[in-house]
């Protein structure tokens, strides 16, 4: 067998054992791998979900508040004119008057005048008991007004007691009684025309 052998003298040979260089020309470096650029949009993406909801979370929490605050006011005005609706009703049921404005336990269905007599002298006496409707201790303050029985249901006056009764316990009933002199002559009338209640050892309402 005949050995053929290229006719350039300047022809290299490879080295035995060196591996020809690669005859590719490295390019450009390459773009970074998709996760890195997904992670990035990711957390933008999260931080501006986070500013959004706390943005919407205070607007709901100012309208929260703006509603109760519109609610207090538009049903504290309809319990205020329901309760002097009450208190009205009650004075114009007992013909009796009160600071108290208390529409649960109105301090006029406390007292009960039970007597208009002579106090066995000169005088004459009206004389009833109260009930505490109410959960606390409370003094009471009474005006009656001592009348004659003319012309009309109300007679005029010619006499006036005011007493106070003091710490009659929650549901419970005790006794008062007020005095005057009686009238010159004629018939009389004992008339409880004011009752005030309030917490016992307290300032009575003005």
């Amino acid at each position: 067998m005949v050995n053929q052998f290229d006719d350039d003298p300047d022809a290299e040979f490879p080295t035995a054992g060196v591996p020809p260089a690669p005859s590719v020309t490295p390019g450009p470096n390459p773009p970074p791998p998709a996760s890195a650029t997904d992670d990035t949009t990711d957390q933008r993406g999260c931080v501006a979900v986070l500013i959004v909801g706390a943005v919407l979370a205070i607007i709901a929490l100012v309208l929260a508040i703006v509603l109760v605050v519109i609610g207090l006011r538009i049903f504290g005005k309809s319990d205020e004119s329901a309760n002097a609706k009450i208190l009205q009703e009650v004075f114009v049921e007992t013909g009796i008057a009160t600071a108290s404005r208390d529409a649960v336990h109105p301090p006029q269905r406390d007292i009960h005048l039970g007597a208009c007599e002579s106090d066995g002298g000169e005088g004459i006496k009206a004389s009833g008991t109260l009930t505490n409707w109410t959960s606390q201790p409370a003094d009471y303050a009474i005006d009656v007004s001592f009348r004659t029985t003319g012309p009309g249901s109300t007679g005029e006056e010619f006499a006036a007691s005011s007493i106070t009764v003091k710490a009659v316990p929650e549901h419970a009933t005790t006794n008062w009684a007020a005095s005057a002199p009686g009238p010159d002559e004629g018939a009389y009338a004992c008339r409880v025309i004011t009752v005030n209640r309030w917490p016992a050892g307290t300032a009575p309402p003005s």
